[in-house]
């Protein structure tokens, strides 16, 4: 829910400057507090939850640790509203926010965070939010899960357990047909109505080839088969996650990734995500170009990446058998073409080097594709492998600069 034009009639806190900076006087803390987006977010969600939809303010807590419910646990909660237990004589956590600066997406690490922190709480709410959106939700005993609503709840809804659950209705997920995949004005529908799938310089086959690999993701009904190998180890395909991943250069990429639980060569268990986007042509004012990108991720407890953004318009070849191919030239920043081609030629699998250029695999375009389909799962195998050797990489070369 778009909660942008209640919280313009928000009225933020006065202003004061303590040791050169510009700080809040949070009436909830009753203390200085410095200006930072999460922090003006915060103070917007507070007044927001107590002015519009009943919270007394006695009952709302901001930057709350999570020690103070549950020792030892970790953490601080953004904000917590209360409620009183006449029976014990005591205030309880009722709801959880979490709140982030308007530049952070609501993905799926943020719900899982969330989570983290309304469990140990043992609260009945969840709301999630960065100043722009709201997503609330409700404990559901008999499902055992946070089940999201479309209402913001007013705080005697809270209180009296005033909510309807949306009914759960399983919805078949279509593809588009051969023909339709064709139609380049359908695409360009639908690649309006999300998150973009192709760039706008992106040639028609590659649109083609962009959606239905895009909706090959989002078919859950087929999964990448497991495998192993030298280099890695398919354990489990984790299906659909909402995830927003970055660059060093500053862009991201959020959307619907495909998930793998990976093991790699050193026994470490990874999330690897798969997922293809069209590029921003105004990002940064820098007017680019704006060409389609398969982007592989991979998590890191606290720094999770971009591995891997592979300009499909560059290095994709369309052969006279409809089929297309998928090579690279092992660029990564800050390193030299030839240290990803050594390490290929070393420890690669299923990847192959010749002149200098590195072959991912080949697919037949002429049809609508599968995960499990035998070549478009050793495509993504090929992707995988490539994305793990180029960590090995960077993190050999992070290795050696601190000797």
């Amino acid at each position: 829910m778009n909660v942008q034009n209640q919280l313009t009639e928000i009225t933020l806190p006065d202003i004061y400057n303590r040791e050169n900076k510009n700080c809040y006087y949070d009436t909830y803390r009753k203390k200085l507090i410095e200006i930072t987006p999460e922090e003006t977010v915060r103070q917007k969600i507070a007044k927001l939850f107590e002015l519009k939809y009943g919270v007394p303010k006695e009952m709302i807590s901001l930057e709350v640790p999570m020690s103070h419910y549950v020792e030892k646990a970790s953490g601080r909660a953004d904000i917590v509203i209360h409620a009183f237990d006449q029976a014990s004589n005591e205030i309880y956590p009722l709801t959880v926010i979490e709140c982030k600066n308007e530049e952070v997406f609501l993905t799926d690490a943020v719900v899982e965070q969330g989570i983290r922190y309304c469990d140990t709480l043992g609260g009945k709410y969840l709301v999630l939010t960065n100043g722009i959106e709201i997503m609330f939700s409700v404990y559901d005993e008999e499902s055992e899960n946070y089940v999201f609503i479309d209402e913001i709840l007013s705080y005697k809804k809270m209180l009296n357990n005033n909510f309807s659950l949306p009914q759960q209705h399983t919805k078949e997920f279509l593809r588009f047909t051969m023909d339709e995949l064709q139609q380049q004005q359908l695409l360009e529908e639908y690649n309006d109505a999300d998150t973009w799938i192709f760039g706008k310089e992106t040639n028609e086959q590659l649109r083609t080839f962009a959606v239905n690999f895009y909706q090959a993701l989002l078919d859950t009904k087929h999964t990448l088969p497991k495998v192993k190998n030298n280099v890695f180890e398919i354990i489990e395909d984790i299906g659909q996650r909402y995830m927003d991943y970055s660059n060093a250069g500053g862009g991201h990429y959020n959307g619907i990734y495909r998930a793998f639980l990976v093991k790699d060569r050193f026994n470490e268990t990874q999330i690897v995500s798969l997922s293809i986007f069209g590029t921003d042509p105004d990002f940064r004012g820098e007017n680019r170009n704006s060409y389609t990108s398969l982007v592989v991720a991979i998590d890191r407890f606290k720094t999770s990446h971009n591995s891997l953004q592979y300009n499909v318009d560059r290095f994709t070849r369309f052969l006279p058998n409809k089929k297309i191919r998928f090579i690279h030239n092992g660029q990564i920043s800050n390193h030299k073409n030839t240290e990803i081609l050594s390490a290929i030629s070393a420890i690669g699998n299923n990847l192959s080097v010749a002149s200098n250029v590195i072959s991912l695999g080949e697919i037949d375009s002429d049809r609508i594709l599968y995960l499990d389909n035998p070549d478009v799962a050793q495509m993504i195998y090929n992707f995988i492998e490539y994305a793990l050797i180029r960590e090995e990489v960077r993190n050999n070369s992070k290795r050696i600069s601190h000797i």
